[in-house]
């Protein structure tokens, strides 16, 4: 019976240490979310992969009281890296266009190599020309 217990408290702990070594690895490797508001129109924006040689994803969620939101996100949106090489959006997967609040996966292809930083622009959201949202890529 004791050898039962043993193990058991054995497999607890290690899942346990599985369980913060995740905890830690996921808080490193995630990404802030940078934010704009202006004209009444909020966007908030968190890179969920940004990787040399791998699709850039970002989570995009747009809130609003005053405007449709009509805007098509693949048309609007662009990604510079820090080499001057200029990306556009290949897929939206989230809301369509309308309403107030929108929420989606916003995709670019592949990052070219040795990408250190990006910058994501999205032109003419609720009359602001252009709003612009920054990361370092972490190593």
């Amino acid at each position: 019976m004791r050898d039962i217990t043993l193990n058991q408290r054995t497999l607890w702990l290690s899942t346990m240490t599985v369980a913060a070594i995740l905890v830690v690895v996921s808080s490193v490797a995630a990404y802030e979310p940078a934010s704009s508001s202006a004209n009444g129109v909020r966007i908030d924006v968190t890179p969920l992969k940004l990787e040399s040689g791998k699709p850039a994803r970002f989570e995009v969620r747009l809130n609003t009281h005053t405007v449709e939101l009509t805007q098509n996100l693949t048309e609007i949106a662009e990604l510079r890296d820090d080499k001057d090489r200029e990306y556009r959006s290949v897929k939206w997967e989230g809301s369509p266009p309308g309403g107030h609040h929108r929420s989606g996966i916003l995709e670019f292809p592949n990052l070219g190599a040795s990408v250190t930083s990006v910058v994501l622009i999205l032109r003419d959201v609720a009359g602001v020309p252009v709003r612009e949202f920054r990361w370092s890529l972490k190593p």
